[in-house]
């Protein structure tokens, strides 16, 4: 019988697939992931990006790769897909703009015959909608009567930054809507043999910028922000995410509420952000914080 993935509730069918197997999501820290200058992935990253002649710039790693790209709607900027991706493959789905176009790429590619048997798992609503659309087979990333993941071969996503020489990136600050979960986004990531990131050039750099969406217990969302603000005094904002509009701090009258029943907090970095892990590890041990949009557990060489 057909099934959704637990807590999204995807407007197409769900086909069963076996390749399952007993596996837990990624537990590597942010810290085990940093690389130092002299890291060989450091060095690689850092190659592509000072020369690349493409307008993709990619590393390919065992587990990791780094997609970063200066034009990303451009039709020639996913012919990575014929690189990376092949028959049989299960390949989970990611949101935004460029993995949309990955996405119709894909299907293009398996109503040509260029591809076969792909099962794609999709880390939002809306990705689980454009791969029916373009007539990818959709599974379940878990079987929850089993307690098993189902093997992941290769997933891409777009991301809002990434800091460079760590590559631990954020998701979720524009796009996340009611129906969409960061939660099941970065489970799908963590549980992925190899990864694509896409990001525009300018997001890849240190000293990053901008906002970090923390989900939150809604009953006291109050006191946790409140305990935020005062972890990071000074240096950022907290501001609960409407539903609609722009509606100060509080979030106005209706608050966004996720699929899961938690409020988002948007942690507005007011000076350059020296240390996403730093933040994230902070973020963690604050009550009431249930998870947030920095992905850094991903598998290291």
């Amino acid at each position: 019988m057909a099934s959704a993935i637990p807590h999204l509730h995807f407007p197409v069918t769900w086909k069963s697939n076996p390749r399952i197997r007993k596996r837990k999501p990624a537990t590597a820290t942010a810290t085990a992931c940093s690389l130092s200058e002299a890291s060989p992935l450091f060095r690689a990253a850092k190659h592509t990006v000072l020369h690349s002649t493409i307008n993709f710039l990619l590393v390919f790693f065992t587990y990791m790769i780094l997609l970063n790209c200066k034009f990303l709607y451009n039709w020639e900027n996913v012919l990575w897909v014929d690189t990376f991706v092949k028959s049989g493959m299960v390949i989970g789905l990611g949101s935004g703009q460029a993995s949309g176009m990955a996405i119709e790429y894909l299907g293009r590619q398996l109503r040509a015959g260029a591809l076969k048997d792909l099962v794609g798992i999709p880390t939002s609503v809306v990705s689980a909608s454009e791969a029916a659309k373009a007539g990818i087979p959709l599974g379940e990333y878990e079987n929850s009567s089993q307690g098993c993941f189902l093997q992941i071969d290769f997933a891409f996503d777009d991301v809002d930054i990434i800091e460079e020489g760590t590559l631990i990136s954020v998701i979720g600050r524009r796009r996340l809507q009611g129906e969409e979960s960061i939660i099941q986004e970065k489970l799908v990531l963590s549980i992925a043999d190899q990864l694509v990131f896409m990001v525009k050039e300018d997001l890849y750099k240190c000293g990053l910028e901008g906002s970090i969406p923390v989900l939150v217990e809604s009953l006291n969302w109050l006191e946790t922000a409140e305990e935020i603000d005062d972890l990071f005094l000074g240096d950022a904002e907290v501001w609960r995410r409407p539903s609609v509009g722009h509606a100060g701090p509080l979030g106005g009258d209706f608050p966004l509420v996720t699929t899961e029943g938690h409020n988002v907090l948007d942690v507005i970095f007011t000076s350059p952000i020296a240390s996403l892990a730093e933040v994230a590890n902070s973020l963690e041990k604050v009550d009431g914080v249930v998870d947030h949009g920095v992905v850094s557990k991903f598998p290291c060489l």
